[in-house]
């Protein structure tokens, strides 16, 4: 984490960048609230907590981002509140993967993997036999 957060700052400070974080900055100590990524998803979704010193670690806002281009979510929760919604609240849009309800499954790192978005789809039915 704490190489994502010094790569951000170290892209953010040679690069015209404070319209990729708006109405946000980046975490500086010395210079108020700020943003601290803390994870990524596949589709190309962003979390941060927008972090304060003059606030606890545990009370800091999640701050979410579905896509690049769409606007920031503010969301006054912890950041296990905002992962469960993630996975198990269909009506947590747009962050949610509980909807359309799909089964879980794993697939090994080597493979074969589904060549179509229809096998993808079929290991997910949640109608699926076992």
């Amino acid at each position: 984490m704490l190489r994502t957060w010094a790569s951000c700052r170290q892209w953010a400070a040679g690069h015209e960048s404070a319209h990729l974080w708006a109405p946000y900055e980046l975490y500086e100590p010395d210079k108020g609230p700020g943003l601290i990524q803390w994870g990524s998803d596949q589709t190309e979704g962003e979390y941060y907590w927008l972090a304060d010193r003059s606030v606890e670690p545990d009370r800091w806002p999640v701050v979410a981002r579905w896509d690049g281009i769409e606007p920031s979510h503010q969301l006054d929760m912890s950041t296990a509140e905002f992962v469960y919604r993630v996975i198990a609240d269909p009506a947590f849009k747009p962050f949610t993967v509980a909807d359309p309800p799909r089964r879980p499954f794993y697939l090994p790192h080597w493979g074969p993997f589904p060549m179509s978005a229809e096998d993808w789809n079929a290991l997910a039915d949640p109608n699926r036999a076992s």
